[in-house]
């Protein structure tokens, strides 16, 4: 059943030529080089849900659902541990693809996912997807390269984690999110920002101080503006 957010959209695909299959196939990095006939017939088997700020897309150890699809929003994937402390792997939005690894092997997830943000998604079910990907094999090399992009992500995240300071992990997050803007705007809380660093709130509070009080960056709520690029890129190690 069509949630009444994707009713809606699917109405607008009659009056607005970016929604149709083609032009929502077009939004998505991963479908890059394919033509749009192949593309249109994989999200023609899709519908398109509406995930709440917090909800669930599926938890670590479910059975593969199928290929998820950014169109709004954002998705963090992450593991939880049993105390509820968090660790978060990624943070995935508009026009990013979720969840391709137990497509291929067939095992269950290996983390878990939820909305970071009210999000809207495309979801492709398992077996249609697999039945679109045996009649069109070469987009496994695509699903490749996604995969390969996350693993350098990981290898990243594990050399942060093992090898730098919260300090040093911080100011390599803020660069990251400044792509050389001035000023920006955290999508994370204090406490998501240190899910994603592997530390705990009050600390990344405090680093987030120490930084300002170094004239490093200004922080006003969420807002972030960064005063000494090259101070901060020091800092980043």
């Amino acid at each position: 059943m069509l949630t009444g957010g994707a009713r809606g959209a699917i109405v607008a695909h009659m009056t607005d030529h970016r929604r149709t299959p083609c032009g929502l196939a077009r939004e998505f990095s991963i479908f890059n080089g394919m033509d749009e006939a192949s593309r249109a017939d994989l999200l023609a088997r899709g519908t398109l849900r509406t995930y709440a700020k917090g909800e669930t897309l599926f938890w670590e150890n479910d059975p593969a659902k199928g290929l998820f699809l950014i169109r709004s929003g954002a998705v963090k994937i992450f593991k939880a541990s049993e105390a509820g402390r968090e660790q978060i792997f990624s943070i995935l939005r508009e026009g990013d693809s979720v969840a391709e690894l137990p497509l291929f092997d067939n095992a269950p997830y290996p983390a878990s996912a939820a909305a970071l943000e009210d999000s809207t998604i495309l979801f492709i079910p398992k077996a249609a997807f697999d039945e679109w990907l045996r009649a069109h094999p070469q987009f496994s090399l695509k699903i490749m390269e996604a995969l390969s992009q996350r693993m350098r992500t990981l290898v990243d995240l594990v050399t942060d984690l093992s090898l730098r300071q919260v300090r040093q992990r911080l100011a390599r997050y803020l660069l990251e999110e400044a792509a050389g803007r001035e000023t920006f705007t955290l999508p994370l809380t204090n406490e998501e920002l240190a899910a994603r660093l592997g530390s705990v709130r009050d600390v990344v509070s405090r680093t987030l101080s120490g930084l300002q009080q170094d004239d490093l960056i200004r922080v006003q709520g969420r807002k972030i503006t960064v005063l000494d690029a090259e101070g901060l890129a020091d800092a980043a190690g």
